[in-house]
């Protein structure tokens, strides 16, 4: 009780300010009204056609006006004889005024005032598409052929799926300018308004009755001309996500960057078949056959086509800038090729042993287009393997622009942020365009990393801070729910709101763009206040504990414990059913894999091994028939060794025993190949117990379930049990699918394992396994054993040894995935 009394009055004093900010010195109660008890005392006054943004601003301004005070204002063009005006956007009205905007650019605009009139403006520029683009998903391949119409050569379009930037539920384009919207939601934010979160639940909007004319005459510019939240299903145009991003100032950076991706910008010369049919020799050489899409960088024929499609799209589209980056991944897909493995330089590491191969190649295609096209730009990304600047180009070509790619959270490791700035500086001292931009990654929310309650609102300040007049601004790649309209999931893996957590960390850093010297402590006790209300302080606690010590949480229980202490503390100070208490458990139900990995991370384990598991998609497509020697299925990586159960010590007959453990879509594939002299004296068990003679087992603990088993014998017969103490023993079945082969010398399994997703025990404990592909953030914990019994002697192997017994779970190896 004691705590919702501060709240009320924290909130009180807030508002208040706010009401008295409005207020221009010595008006207080002479000033002409917009709103008086109640009731509307203005008009919203628009150009006869307005703009889209100013359109759509206009109605944001009624709308929200009309929640603070219960009155609707009237939208018109012409005002009413002594009303007062409330201009939106550019109009002759405004023109007569003399109110400029034309010096305003990024989403800057002017807020002025006078007698009887408020003005609320900026650039407005409608945007309108080019010929030919994509209206919906299945034209891709018909604007792939208009556009190879175009330039003559099987390119790819980047515009084929442009209609993806457009917002239906508010008829506008992401590339609308916004000045003006942005000006009305800075107008909104001085009466108190906040955009915490996407949907009716993320916003506090205050209630008053009297709302002021005020006394307001200022430019407003943003620190950062770039500010781009990027959806990793690029779906920007689903329900309050698009209305958030533009209440936050959003501005995708189109009239610097271009309109269309800003990164990988060679996969639309490489990417179309027709275009591998004809010169199959424009891709990367690996074990002696071409890449699907990965460049070889020594074709000089590619690089004539890669020049001319660039300048075909600066001709037809007038972009002024392309991005000619690598294909995504890259740094795992150089060519084998002669002369491209001799540009490598493996001494500069992880992060620069391919930057002299891919930045003399930039640099010469950059080279090309500025002969041609002198006040056009190209950008590259400083990304993998050539993150690093090259050395052998000591000044780089004065139209490049670079994209720096990295993780803000991180740099709560010191030494990760001063590497990042040692390669900023060491770039910039080579790039004469100062061109530098953040391609940033705020990716916390994704169902492999659900439940760490990543917050670094600090982290943001600091950096953004060190930014400001350096970078040009920030490409954030975040993640929501491909299927989520308004938080309404349509998958179980889907439960929860993937921006629980992220949001204040978004919330913060759109603040900074406009203003990086804003005072974040004020900031954040005002979100505390309006966001949880009665549960402010313990929310602060939880908050300000996981920014502290979400590094390293996903390995210890105890920073877990303490975590959920805190949250849990503020569950119990606010009603469940209040807006406060609902947002509140949104974050509580983001962080509810951490009670199952608390659980994991109590067992004692120790020097156990760890493995990798990589994606291979074509095992898909695999018909299991337990051989493992086609190495388009089953690649030769990452064979882990059996050795002894008890003391880890291989018998001689039996090195060359092995698991290999791979990936594909939701699916577990385990290869298993064991050594055998004697395959004749094979036994596969008696009296129906598979577990009697030679045998592989595979046991699970995955992160939200301890553990499964699952059995294959010599001759193929599957077994699995449900080992966890409530569970479903041997009534439980896996789905998994097993083959066996047996060679000379060997015998060979395969068993395919498709993961139910977790809360699948909730649907049907007796099916699938319970969790999703194990991860960093939350690793899964196996074994294998293999058992080979000839006459009385048994003998048994594993991945990990046990020091005795088979399900020994503190001994299970760590099993993870990126």
């Amino acid at each position: 009780m004691a705590e919702r009394k501060v709240f009320q009055s924290v909130l009180g004093v807030l508002l208040a300010g706010v009401a008295f900010a409005a207020l221009a010195p010595g008006r207080a109660q002479a000033a002409p009204m917009l709103v008086e008890k109640g009731r509307a005392a203005a008009e919203i006054v628009t150009a006869g056609q307005p703009a889209r943004m100013a359109r759509l601003a206009a109605g944001e301004l009624q709308a929200y006006i009309e929640k603070i005070s219960g009155a609707r204002l009237p939208i018109v063009q012409e005002p009413s004889a002594g009303a007062t005006r409330v201009y939106v956007g550019v109009s002759a009205h405004t023109e007569r005024l003399g109110l400029e905007v034309g010096d305003l650019s990024d989403g800057a605009f002017r807020i002025a005032s006078g007698p009887g009139w408020l003005a609320l403006l900026g650039p407005d520029r409608d945007f309108e598409p080019v010929e030919p683009w994509g209206r919906r998903r299945l034209d891709s391949e018909q604007v792939d052929r208009e556009w190879a119409g175009i330039t003559g050569e099987p390119f790819r379009s980047p515009f084929h799926w442009l209609y993806m930037h457009y917002y239906p539920d508010l008829d506008a384009w992401e590339f609308d300018d916004a000045g003006t919207l942005n000006a009305v939601h800075e107008f909104l934010r001085g009466l108190g308004v906040r955009w915490y979160a996407p949907g009716e639940l993320g916003q506090v909007v205050p209630r008053r009755a009297d709302i002021p004319l005020p006394a307001d005459n200022r430019v407003v510019r943003p620190d950062f001309a770039v500010r781009n939240l990027r959806y990793g299903y690029a779906q920007h145009g689903l329900g309050e996500i698009a209305a958030w991003n533009l209440r936050l100032g959003f501005d995708p950076g189109h009239r610097r960057l271009g309109h269309v991706q800003p990164g990988h910008g060679i996969k639309w010369v490489t990417g179309r078949p027709e275009m591998r049919e004809v010169h199959p020799e424009f891709y990367a050489l690996r074990d002696g056959e071409r890449a699907r899409e990965a460049p070889c960088l020594s074709s000089e024929g590619l690089f004539e086509k890669h020049v001319e499609y660039v300048r075909a799209l600066l001709d037809h589209y007038g972009e002024p800038m392309v991005n000619i980056d690598m294909p995504d991944g890259y740094g795992g897909m150089m060519c084998q090729c002669e002369r491209c493995r001799g540009q490598l330089t493996p001494e500069r590491g992880a992060n620069g042993a391919m930057s002299n191969y891919v930045w003399g190649y930039l640099d010469r295609v950059a080279r090309e287009i500025h002969r041609s096209h002198p006040d056009r730009m190209v950008s590259g990304l400083a990304y993998s393997a050539y993150q690093l600047p090259p050395e052998k180009i000591e000044t780089m070509t004065p139209n490049l622009a670079i994209i720096e790619c990295r993780w803000r959270s991180h740099f709560h490791d010191p030494e990760t942020r001063d590497r990042f700035r040692a390669i900023r500086e060491a770039w910039l001292a080579k790039l004469p365009s100062r061109e530098w931009y953040i391609w940033d990654y705020y990716l916390h929310g994704r169902p492999g990393s659900r439940g760490l309650p990543v917050y670094f609102p600090r982290l943001a300040a600091a950096d953004l801070r060190e930014l400001k007049g350096v970078s040009r601004g920030d490409l954030i790649e975040t993640y929501k729910h491909h299927d989520l309209v308004d938080y309404r999931p349509t998958t179980p893996e889907h439960d929860y709101d993937p921006l629980a957590i992220d949001h204040l960390n978004i919330y913060v850093t759109s603040r900074l763009w406009w203003d990086a010297g804003l005072d974040l402590d004020a900031l954040l006790e005002e979100y505390y206040t309006l966001y949880y209300g009665p549960a402010r302080a313990q929310m602060k606690a939880f908050i300000e504990y996981s920014e502290q010590h979400w590094p390293g949480m996903n390995r210890d229980a105890e920073r877990i414990g303490r975590a959920l202490a805190l949250l849990e503390a503020a569950q119990a100070a606010v009603e469940p059913d209040t807006v406060h208490g609902r947002r509140v458990q949104r974050v509580a139900g983001y962080v509810q894999p951490l009670y199952a990995l608390r659980e994991q991370l109590g067992r004692k384990r120790e020097n156990v091994p760890s493995a990798r598991v990589l994606p291979w998609p074509a095992l898909a497509r695999k018909r299991l028939d337990g051989r493992l020697d086609d190495e388009q299925y089953w690649p030769p990586l990452r064979a882990l060794p059996l050795v002894g159960l008890d003391k880890g010590d291989p018998a001689p007959r039996d090195r060359g025993t092995w698991v290999r453990v791979f990936r594909a879509g939701e699916t577990l594939y385990f290869g298993i190949r064991c050594v055998e002299p004697d395959t004749a004296g094979l036994a596969a068990g008696q009296g129906g117990d598979i577990r009697a003679g030679d045998f592989i087992e595979i046991l699970l603990e995955t992160s939200t379930y301890s553990y499964y088993r699952i059995t294959v014998n010599s001759a193929g017969a599957l077994a699995d049990a449900d080992r966890g103490e409530d569970g479903a023993g041997e009534r439980w079945q896996s789905g998994a699918v097993a083959a066996v082969h047996v060679g000379d010398g060997y015998w060979s399994v395969e068993v395919r394992v498709p993961l139910a997703g977790d809360g699948a025990r909730a649907v049907d404990p007796l099916l699938g396994v319970n969790g999703r592909m194990p991860s960093e953030t939350y690793p899964w914990y196996f074994n294998v054993i293999r058992q080979r019994v000839r006459g009385d002697k048994t003998e048994r192997y594993a991945y990990s040894p046990t020091g005795g017994g088979i399900e020994v779970v503190e001994k299970f190896a760590e099993m993870w995935s990126r």
